[in-house]
């Protein structure tokens, strides 16, 4: 199955005419909306299975304290912690307005593991995924995401306010309070797709029509810290070397052959090949919120 093609209708023209160049709402013909509901979600709820880190709660105000939603469990005489009580999560999305993100939605329900790792196949870039449901309410905070980001709106309708990329290769995936001019202001609803590129600012709402849900698929893209780790790797590979030599001479033998090690896997290493491994090594050191 092509899923980028299902996502954004016609890839080689999204790819050659779209990416990088701006936010845009786009209408696939085939969105893959079934792979996560209302009706999924409820039941994931229901379970019992969801947990701290993968789920979490937060308001205008901030993230919602774990012991809110997670009271502690007895299970084979064990005390544990972090299991999500759907009675109460649904108390405060009801009562405090709280939004439910589902988070690296890809590591653990196959209907998006499926999505992520086609879309990582065709894109060559680490994929994750995020599920946000949502009440009607202010607009978050304005903020940066590290990778280029594909919202496929799942049910109810988000109102988006998407502003320009960074001006620099310095800029952090964090809160920006200064984002400049609005690039697009839409509406996304059931289907839909917004794109939104590496590094623009942008921040969301439901609308009054009532609850939202959509899943945040993020391509990654990978950075400076990525290309150094890489690199590291890269030129550890093959290399074996006493790990205390005996006396200034052993020392010194070692250090050289550090160095023509290194030496010889440099000359074997191209930016390409590194850019590529670097990609799909990209975890972000924040998640999408």
């Amino acid at each position: 199955m092509d899923w980028l093609e299902r996502c954004v209708t016609d890839a080689d023209r999204f790819l050659h005419t779209q990416w990088r160049r701006g936010p845009a709402l786009l209408r696939p013909a085939d969105p893959p909306t079934e792979v996560l509901g209302l009706a999924d979600l409820d039941k994931l709820l229901d379970s019992g299975t969801l947990r701290v880190p993968y789920a979490g709660l937060f308001t205008m105000a901030g993230a919602v304290p774990e012991a809110a939603y997670c009271p502690p469990r007895v299970v084979a005489g064990r005390y544990l912690e972090g299991w999500l009580d759907a009675e109460r999560v649904r108390a405060l999305i009801r009562d405090e307005q709280a939004t439910l993100q589902l988070r690296y939605v890809n590591h653990w329900y196959p209907p998006v593991r499926e999505l992520a790792a086609g879309l990582a196949r065709e894109l060559d870039r680490l994929v994750e995924a995020f599920l946000f449901y949502s009440q009607p309410g202010r607009f978050g905070a304005v903020h940066r995401d590290d990778g280029d980001i594909l919202v496929l709106q799942l049910s109810g309708a988000k109102h988006w306010k998407v502003y320009g990329g960074p001006t620099d290769g310095h800029w952090q995936p964090v809160r920006e309070d200064d984002p400049g001019e609005v690039l697009l202001d839409t509406v996304v609803r059931p289907g839909e797709v917004l794109y939104v590129p590496n590094g623009y600012a942008h921040t969301a709402q439901a609308t009054a029509d009532g609850p939202s849900l959509h899943l945040t698929i993020v391509l990654r893209e990978a950075g400076a810290d990525h290309l150094r780790a890489e690199l590291s790797s890269f030129l550890a590979e093959g290399l074996a070397l006493p790990a205390r030599p005996l006396g200034d001479d052993d020392l010194t033998a070692t250090a050289a052959a550090l160095l023509a090690h290194v030496h010889d896997r440099l000359d074997a290493a191209d930016a390409p090949s590194l850019v590529h491994s670097a990609r799909l090594h990209a975890y972000s050191s924040r998640p999408t919120a």
